[in-house]
């Protein structure tokens, strides 16, 4: 039986267009596998590495199962100079399984639907283009629903007391997005609260952070960046 797939695709090294295109003409030759449309592509700010990325999404129908689409995503990243030298480093190709029709996988090596898709603007703009309408599996809202969750100014998110009282994070957070973000207060709506792993509920809208002040403050700026950085269409 075929399965609704959103997928997407990134890179910042090298003429990542072409080997977009490349990757989808090979996924598009597997047994199993239909391409029904591809996004255009978005330039977007880097999170955790340098050098601006191009960002896009594809629709497909698949008829594997969730673990044989990875290896074959993985082996056409390979295929195209992808070499995993660690976390968030630059490269050619980047190929995220964002959702597989209604399943929810939670595996070491997979996790289905991808946990930080609803927050990213770069994985959201070029999904709601090929695939807005399309529910989330486990959050009961659309893609298009979760990208206008971000649009709000000033954008309310949450944090525990360690996070909020912290004048370092503050003072980067006031820097680099200004009057953008605002604190919420004790039972305020938000569009993220940023939860120690340890207190962590596997809320719908929590995004965990490590113990350390360090980590944390990274995980914020990144996320942030994240749900702020507005992607800009890339002329074809």
């Amino acid at each position: 039986m075929s399965v609704p797939v959103v997928l997407a695709l990134g890179g910042n090294l090298g003429d990542v267009r072409a080997t977009g295109k490349s990757a989808i003409s090979q996924l598009n030759e597997t047994p199993g596998i239909v391409v029904e449309q591809v996004s255009r592509w978005y330039s977007t700010e880097p999170v955790g590495c340098e050098g601006r990325f191009l960002n896009a999404a594809a629709r497909v129908q698949s008829e594997l199962t969730p673990g044989q689409l990875l290896s074959r995503l993985l082996d056409i990243e390979a295929r195209h100079g992808r070499v995993r030298t660690g976390h968030w480093t630059p490269r050619p190709l980047d190929m995220d399984l964002i959702a597989f029709g209604n399943w929810q996988v939670d595996h070491p090596r997979l996790r289905v639907p991808h946990p930080a898709a609803w927050y990213r603007r770069f994985v959201l703009d070029p999904v709601c283009e090929v695939a807005g309408s399309l529910e989330h599996p486990g959050l009961g809202q659309t893609f298009d629903a979760l990208r206008s969750r971000l649009l709000v100014r000033p954008l309310t998110i949450f944090g525990g007391e360690s996070v909020r009282r912290d004048e370092e994070l503050a003072q980067s957070i006031r820097h680099r997005f200004g009057s953008r973000v605002q604190w919420a207060d004790s039972g305020e709506r938000c569009t993220a609260a940023f939860v120690p792993l340890a207190m962590s509920s596997g809320g719908r809208f929590e995004i965990e952070l490590p113990d350390d002040l360090a980590g944390a403050r990274r995980v914020v700026l990144e996320s942030l960046t994240a749900m702020l950085d507005e992607p800009c269409a890339v002329a074809t």
